[in-house]
């Protein structure tokens, strides 16, 4: 008998997306008996190149940031650089990140490219399941 855990809530209804800046979607969310994290969201593509959403962890409420990360290769030299989620064209979307022993965790978003004036929205909530 599989006793699954599965939770699900809103992070924020459709809002202008940040120009530079990595910016808040919604809250910190506990996922402290969660396996897996869905972020599911809908970008609809403004006056910018695109979106970037990141990923981070907290150990406590309020304690450091750690921005979820993966390794770039140039040269040989492998460098630790933020995991984005990349998107340029309006759509529905989804991506699935493991969160096996973190307490918390938040997703932020900014503008890809630093460029125009964002006018594109961002609607986003999220699945958690063990």
């Amino acid at each position: 008998e599989d006793d699954l855990m599965s939770a699900t809530g809103i992070l924020q209804a459709a809002t202008t997306i940040a120009k530079t800046t990595q910016t808040l979607i919604g809250a910190q969310i506990g996922v402290e008996s969660a396996e897996f994290i869905t972020l599911f969201f809908t970008y609809t593509k403004g006056d910018e190149t695109g979106l970037d959403i990141i990923m981070s962890a907290r150990r406590v409420t309020g304690g450091t940031l750690h921005e979820s990360r993966v390794w770039s290769a140039t040269a040989g030299v492998y460098t630790a650089v933020a995991e984005k989620i990349r998107v340029t064209a309006t759509g529905n979307y989804f991506y699935t990140w493991p969160v096996d022993g973190l307490d918390f965790v938040y997703f932020t978003q900014g503008g890809s490219n630093n460029d125009g004036t964002p006018t594109g929205t961002l609607a986003a909530s999220y699945t958690m399941t063990d």
